[in-house]
């Protein structure tokens, strides 16, 4: 999904008035993994303030960045034939409208049997069936005309926490005393939309994830509760492509080849968004060897790179790896959930916007950090001038130094 077609979704929670949600439903479950709490009433019959704090999580659950903090997952059993699992159970959800309790509860089952989270957390899913507006060729919306009416569920998952401890004044009492301490329900962490809203339409074959720590994605409640193979987390994704270049290119790596592969990197995306009328670039395999190609990385690292990509960037490869050296990394949570090792085929994908310089090129050593506009890298270039290795900038009328003026530039 494209940031407009989010956007389209998430516009329907900015008021009472216009949000045509049908139905909620819920759980409340505690730290031991119990369910607490299960309801499933109409939205309508909710009183208007609590109606408001529910449209603020489920605009929360749709706000991110594309590629990294929510992300396309396709379904690898498109069939969806088991309605017990995956993409079968969400599309039994969605045909009864929630109104299935004993799919609803199997839903519940498979979010606490696969969700990593120590604490007390809530389980909120809607539905809705949005009458979608037609369009004209230059995009502007047609209110008394629809194509089609996109029936969806959407699914947000929220930490509920302690309130803290303090004095407070009771109205009814007219009395300041000691707050009850409750359990109260925060922004969501992590959720998604089912099916698809994809070119303003129904996509069942996909559903749009959203996971706000964008350093670690829910491995197992992806495949085994959603049905949808896992990936890389954004955060992994850009230290391990800074890891790869640096190791395929070893010797090789001077200041004009790793400059070149950025430059390479930033044309390939423009050229790709161009081509896909603004969706998310991801990089495949085939399309990372190109720029490397295109940078003049020499045909004996060109062979590294194909070693090297399957195994930087395949997750079972990665599970297995670190399951096998017992390597702990302390800003992970290798709860049972978390440490589950992906069954499924993982497409080995990297998303651009977490490879590829989109603003700013930083050159950078422990005396100097220096950012260039990557639409200008060709004011910085590297000499060696008496014997002394240098980068060379192009000095213009408009430099400063912490914002003073220079006369003449220099």
């Amino acid at each position: 999904m494209i940031k407009s077609e989010i956007n389209e979704i998430k516009s329907l929670y900015d008021s009472i008035e216009e949000q045509g949600i049908h139905r909620l439903a819920g759980c409340y479950v505690d730290r031991e993994k119990r369910k607490v709490k299960t309801f499933s009433e109409l939205f309508y019959d909710i009183p208007k303030e609590e109606m408001h704090k529910y449209l603020e999580i489920f605009r929360k659950t749709l706000s991110g960045t594309p590629g990294k903090s929510l992300l396309d997952m396709s379904f690898v059993d498109q069939s969806g034939d088991d309605a017990s699992m995956g993409k079968g159970l969400l599309k039994k959800m969605l045909r009864s409208e929630l109104e299935d309790e004993s799919a609803l509860e199997a839903f519940y089952d498979k979010v606490i049997e696969t969700y990593s989270y120590v604490g007390n957390y809530l389980i909120l899913v809607i539905f809705q069936a949005y009458d979608v507006p037609g369009v004209t060729t230059d995009g502007v919306g047609l209110d008394d005309a629809s194509d089609e009416i996109y029936k969806y569920i959407l699914c947000s998952i929220c930490p509920m926490k302690l309130t803290k401890p303090g004095l407070g004044y009771d109205v009814d009492l007219a009395e300041i005393h000691t707050l009850k301490q409750v359990f109260a329900v925060e922004l969501p962490e992590t959720g998604f939309l089912y099916p698809a809203f994809d070119e303003r339409s129904a996509d069942d074959t996909e559903l749009l994830y959203m996971n706000k720590k964008t350093d670690m994605l829910q491995d197992a409640f992806l495949e085994k509760a959603l049905g949808v193979p896992t990936t890389l987390p954004a955060k992994q994704q850009k230290e391990g492509f800074t890891e790869f270049v640096s190791d395929v290119l070893g010797d090789e790596a001077d200041f004009e080849t790793v400059l070149s592969i950025q430059e390479n990197l930033k044309e390939t995306v423009h050229d790709i968004k161009a081509e896909s009328a603004g969706n998310a670039v991801y990089f495949d395999k085939d399309t990372m060897r190109g720029v490397f190609e295109r940078s003049g990385v020499s045909e004996e690292r060109l062979q590294k790179f194909d070693r090297k990509f399957d195994d930087q960037f395949d997750m079972e490869r990665i599970h297995n790896r670190r399951n096998e050296t017992g390597a702990i990394d302390e800003d992970v949570d290798y709860s049972p959930a978390r440490a589950y090792v992906p069954t499924m085929q993982v497409e080995e994908k990297l998303f651009a916007d977490n490879v590829a310089p989109t603003r700013s090129l930083e050159v950078r050593n422990k005396n100097m950090v220096l950012r260039v506009n990557t639409n200008h890298t060709d004011i910085i270039e590297a000499r060696v001038i008496d014997g002394r290795k240098c980068l060379v900038i192009e000095v213009t009328d408009d430099l400063t130094v912490n914002g003073v003026p220079v006369e003449g530039g220099y």
